[in-house]
């Protein structure tokens, strides 16, 4: 079995030191190959914070890590660092590339950073990087799964739901499709959910992972994919999804739903709606 795992909005300064332990226990325990942490990796983008979701993120151990970066991790406070210097502490302790690519095993994950260093929460798309995923999705290897992980949703909760999506999402989504995306990967919204907008098209947001800022009533969690042998399915491998929540009363984090993702809905004309909402 191969296995990523995928940490949104994790917001140290604002994090429960208790759920941190118990998502490393969990990356140790699944022997994760690759993490993919979606942005809001700070509350307020101090250098603190910074080195606080760093040595959180190495201390998973995984293979191979992508890290984006989210709106909370533009300095607020600080305003002056946005003309210029917006990504300057991010940099410092993640790297200057802010559209890292990463392959572990049949993953093959394209990051595009929808941030904006003149915006404080909303986000947006460029064409050219609309384009430039694209490119990288067409040169994935053929039996790869190909996965696309932004901060803000591509995808609404519902097909007619814009709330916190980038500008140009509708054509970023068509046009990643046409170059073989399989997966879209996302936070921002802090409520995990999981559906596939288009027949063969999925998209999965994880919540807040590590934070105390808890919404729609939703616990700490977080997604792991997976891609385990099965005799049943073409090829002999299937894909799933899983989302992993919370439990205070054990200190863990437990699988709570668990879905393939490998197929799609042939013929589907409206998104269909999986087991995480």
């Amino acid at each position: 079995m191969t296995v990523l795992m995928h940490l949104s909005d994790l917001h140290f300064g604002a994090h429960d030191r208790v759920v941190c332990d118990a998502v490393q226990r969990l990356a140790h325990r699944l022997g994760v190959s690759m993490v993919v942490v979606s942005g809001d990796l700070t509350q307020r983008a101090t250098a603190a914070q910074f080195e606080q979701a760093a040595h959180f993120v190495h201390g998973l151990h995984a293979r191979s890590t992508l890290v984006l970066a989210g709106n909370h991790d533009l300095p607020l406070f600080a305003w002056w660092l946005r003309w210029g210097r917006a990504y300057e502490r991010y940099a410092h302790w993640f790297g200057i590339d802010q559209e890292p690519v990463r392959q572990a095993g049949a993953f093959y994950v394209v990051g595009v950073n929808t941030t904006r260093a003149w915006r404080h929460e909303r986000g947006s798309l460029s064409s050219a990087q609309i384009e430039h995923v694209a490119l990288l999705l067409a040169r994935a290897p053929p039996d790869a799964w190909r996965i696309v992980a932004s901060h803000h949703p591509l995808v609404g909760r519902t097909a007619d739901d814009p709330a916190h999506r980038p500008a140009r999402a509708d054509e970023a989504v068509q046009r990643w499709q046409t170059a073989g995306a399989q997966m879209l990967l996302s936070g921002h919204v802090h409520e995990p959910g999981l559906l596939e907008p288009r027949p063969g098209l999925w998209a999965s947001r994880a919540g807040t992972a590590v934070s105390h800022r808890l919404r729609h009533g939703s616990p700490n969690s977080l997604v792991v994919l997976s891609i385990e042998a099965s005799g049943a399915s073409p090829g002999g491998w299937t894909r799933y999804a899983a989302r992993w929540d919370y439990d205070g009363v054990s200190g863990e984090f437990l699988c709570k739903q668990r879905k393939p993702v490998g197929g799609s809905a042939v013929g589907a004309q409206h998104p269909v709606i999986a087991s995480f909402s």
